[in-house]
């Protein structure tokens, strides 16, 4: 039983650490947002392409992708959308898939980087994240 509880905590400490690294890139991302001069180079192939590919999102899609870019669990996204946790995990799978992402992170930065997430408050009418205690 020690070793299984062992196993958890370990598992556990990794999450944080992922969550944690998760968090720091966000923060980044947000510091090179507030540099960025108005007048943008215009966009490689890569952001076309990515831009092509989440403009395959439906707009459900889109609503999550954005509540995820705000920090918010897959329990808090079903909870504001009124949604299940397997819904959310469902339609992430199929932002992944359309995009070609292979994790929530990549979706997000994809969706910087494309215009379709803004960080830093409200996008398309989508509420900031929800405090722990909701």
């Amino acid at each position: 039983m020690a070793e299984g509880v062992a196993k958890v905590h370990k598992a556990l400490g990794e999450a944080q650490d992922a969550l944690e690294a998760q968090e720091q890139l966000i923060e980044d991302l947000r510091a090179d947002g507030r540099r960025t001069s108005l007048a943008a180079p215009p966009p490689s192939e890569e952001a076309l392409a990515t831009r092509e590919a989440l403009s395959l999102l439906t707009a459900r899609e889109r609503q999550i992708l954005v509540l995820i870019a705000q920090g918010n669990s897959n329990r808090r996204v079903a909870k504001e959308l009124g949604i299940s946790e397997k819904t959310v995990k469902n339609h992430l799978s199929a932002v992944f898939m359309k995009v070609g992402a292979s994790d929530r992170t990549q979706a997000v930065v994809m969706g910087i980087r494309s215009g379709i997430v803004s960080i830093g408050g409200p996008v398309n009418g989508v509420s900031p994240p929800m405090s722990a205690s909701e």
